[in-house]
């Protein structure tokens, strides 16, 4: 028994021996970094293992046109890192650092077409840094550049992928809805203005992430766990923006910046009945590529004006409807001289007054119809409306039935509120024909709904459809029809649509200058001083404006229009001009000879031509070959447009891309602005576009190889001005 005991207390000692001894061992190896035993230095192995954790970023979705065409997708770039530390090396002991300043400035000064002297400063003051980049030189380096660096096998010089989003319409597809977005500091897109800011959560994804353990050089341990949680890639958007309109739109806002002295111009293009927005364009503009911008504002929502006389449906709208108004009663139209009953509503007075309402340049038509309101744009016509047809509490409440002055909350779009002068006679008069009170053309183009179609108002959308990217089925979000109110009878509606195509076809209507050779329109103008801070301004510039619907018959089709000049004319012909495109796009002329022309179009479904060789596609689109471009030396089509199964005409080109890294420049003379953003969207290349019509000059020759870090240049002209 004693001898047990003795074996007991003989093995408890030993083993708290050792474990005294392993104590000690660990707190040394901790605190002092050495091993007891052996002596070894542990803190070049401490210090050269690191735990590191990568964020994985979740591709950006793509958006969409209403046609599918791409407007902003996510495009790999590099960013370069020089590392300078010689004590660095690499696999088998190999020179990992730069070791020769000159000639790696001297390369990549070649390859990135930079200053070699600017690239050598970076990396000689960066000599006793373990790492540097080289600032804007070596940011968003594209992998063609990136390849041409690699071929000179550089020690030291690493590159790290970095993305960044590409807009390949630019600055004609309506930018300040779509906006843009940045890498951020942690590399990520971040969306920043427009739709990629609003629907950021919805593009942005989940992103993922990646564990793993390194040396101190970066290089992976061998046999360590890695731990990957996949990202998931964000939403795709589309839409309702039509490309080819929206084209139309912006040059019409650049033909007029270039014909008259106009700082701002704006306008939309909408549908009337669906209320969705086809076109938005303005002036200033900016490329959200080089995010060149002057002003922030969006003009279509956020600049409040007066919008002059193109209110004055609204007003006549309100009358109608209010049951008391006889559009063949006759009315004075001389000036409107007016004094005040108890509750200081204007009351006409020939004799003595407070004022006199005038129209424009003083005309007067005698005793007319009070139809001819609309029709001559008599502001004095208007003043008796307000004042003797309908009284001015009246008009409030048709102006809260229209909305005018609550927020549309159109998706996402920043918009300031309108506002109403409305305390005196003056005010009150002002009011009926569009001074005194201001709107934005967002505001407009949802009250005009309801003029233009059938009484109903409909809500402005131009997000289509939120879709799950990994599965084309799954739609998350469907924007659709709103109406928002039904503030006129549509007989009303009808009525004042009558009265705005009058003012159009009769010999002295103020719309007269917008009448179409295409097809029957309607059409209200307006034109209305400017005002800054409560006062008008005196350097004799207004506002011009127009209101269009079309066709007339069976309206389909908005488009509003402003411009700020100075009183020197109206300019309509590029509005015009984009109307007639429109209407014989949409098939809506009825113009014999558009007609004619158009009977001998034929409509086709595009083939499924992806992944098929040349002879294939030759025999799937028959006579359609005649107008087929094919781009690369390649033998199989990896890119088409049309896409398969849209609808593909009888006059149009169809584009077959046979190669992803590069083709050969073709002769672009004769093409159209649609035609090069066609082009663009499905190379990738970029083009810079200057003048209006068809395409007469080209920076690049054809028969010269492109690629996607290119810039092509290419000047319209319109053939019908020569």
């Amino acid at each position: 028994m004693r001898r047990s005991n003795r074996m007991l207390l003989l093995i408890f000692g030993i083993v708290i021996t050792i474990s005294f001894l392993v104590c000690v061992n660990v707190l040394v190896v901790a605190l002092g970094k050495v091993h007891l035993r052996s002596g070894t230095d542990l803190d070049v192995y401490v210090e050269s293992v690191n735990t590191v954790h990568e964020t994985i970023h979740a591709d950006r979705g793509m958006i969409y046109d209403s046609n599918g065409i791409v407007v902003a997708q996510d495009e790999s770039t590099y960013n370069i890192i020089c590392y300078m530390d010689s004590s660095r090396v690499g696999v088998h002991n190999t020179i990992a650092y730069v070791d020769d300043i000159d000639y790696t400035a001297r390369v990549l000064a070649t390859c990135l077409n930079a200053s070699e002297e600017d690239i050598k400063s970076i990396l000689n003051s960066a000599k006793d840094k373990y790492q540097t980049e080289l600032g804007l030189i070596g940011k968003d380096v594209s992998n063609e550049e990136k390849e041409a660096i690699e071929e000179y096998n550089l020690t030291g010089v690493e590159f790290v992928e970095s993305v960044k989003r590409n807009y390949p319409l630019g600055e004609y597809f309506a930018p300040y809805l779509l906006g843009f977005a940045q890498v951020d500091e942690n590399g990520k897109l971040v969306g920043k203005m427009g739709v990629e800011s609003y629907l950021d959560t919805e593009l942005s994804g989940v992103d993922g992430s990646r564990t793993y353990q390194a040396d101190r050089n970066g290089y992976i341990l061998p046999g360590m766990q890695e731990i990957v949680e996949d990202s998931i890639d964000g939403y795709d958007v589309y839409l309702t923006i039509d490309s080819t309109i929206q084209d139309l739109l912006q040059t019409a806002v650049d033909e007029t910046v270039e014909h008259t002295d106009s700082e701002r111009v704006w306008g939309a293009v909408m549908e009337i009945e669906s209320g969705k927005i086809l076109a938005w364009g303005q002036s200033p503009n900016y490329d959200p590529n080089s995010l060149n911008i002057e002003d922030y504002n969006n003009l279509g929502s956020q600049y409040v004006y007066e919008p002059g006389s193109v209110f004055k449906p609204i007003t006549y709208a309100a009358a109608i409807d209010s049951g008391n108004y006889d559009g063949d009663a006759l009315v004075d139209s001389s000036p409107f001289c007016y004094t005040s009953d108890s509750n200081n509503n204007p009351i006409r007075t020939y004799g003595d007054g407070y004022g006199c309402i005038y129209n424009y340049e003083l005309e007067s038509w005698g005793l007319v119809p009070y139809d001819y309101g609309v029709i001559y744009s008599s502001n004095t016509i208007t003043s008796s409306v307000l004042s003797e047809v309908l009284g001015p509490d009246k008009f409030l409440e048709y102006l809260d039935r229209f909305k005018i002055f609550d927020s549309v909350d159109t998706d996402g779009i920043l918009e300031n509120e309108n506002s109403i002068q409305f305390e005196y006679p003056v005010d009150k008069l002002s009011a009926s024909y569009g001074q005194g009170v201001t709107v934005t053309m967002l505001k407009l183009m949802q009250a005009y709904t309801a003029i233009l179609g059938n009484g109903e108002m409909v809500k402005p959308y131009y997000i289509d459809k939120i879709v799950d990217s990994s599965d084309e089925n799954k739609i998350i979000y469907e924007g659709s029809r709103e109406v928002v109110g039904t503030p006129i009878k549509e007989s009303t509606a009808k009525y004042v649509q009558d009265l705005m195509e009058r003012a159009v076809s009769d010999p002295l209507g103020q719309s007269r200058s917008y009448k179409s050779d295409t097809m029957k329109i309607m059409a209200k103008t307006g034109t209305t001083e400017i005002a800054e801070d409560g006062t008008y301004s005196d350097d004799g510039k207004v506002i011009y404006s127009v209101m269009i619907g079309f066709p007339y018959e069976d309206p389909e089709y908005m488009v509003y229009f402003a411009y700020e000049d100075y009183q020197d004319g109206r300019y309509s012909e590029a509005v015009n001009k984009m109307i007639s495109n429109i209407a014989i796009m949409a098939d809506l002329s009825d113009n014999e000879d558009v007609q004619s022309a158009q009977n001998t179009i034929k409509e086709y479904s595009m083939p499924q031509l992806v992944n098929y060789d040349l002879d294939y596609a030759a025999n799937k689109l028959g006579d359609l070959m005649e107008n087929t471009v094919v781009l690369g030396e390649g033998k199989y089509v990896v890119a088409q447009y049309p896409k398969a199964e849209d609808a593909i005409y009888s006059n149009e080109k169809i584009f077959l891309l046979t190669s992803l890294d590069s083709f050969k420049m073709i002769d672009l003379k004769g093409y159209t602005r649609k035609e090069i953003m066609q082009l663009w969207s499905l190379t990738g290349v970029a083009f810079r576009l200057d003048g209006y019509g068809i395409v007469y000059e080209q920076s690049i020759a054809p028969g010269t190889l492109v690629d996607k870090s290119m810039v092509i240049e290419v000047k319209f002209k319109d053939p019908e001005k020569e």
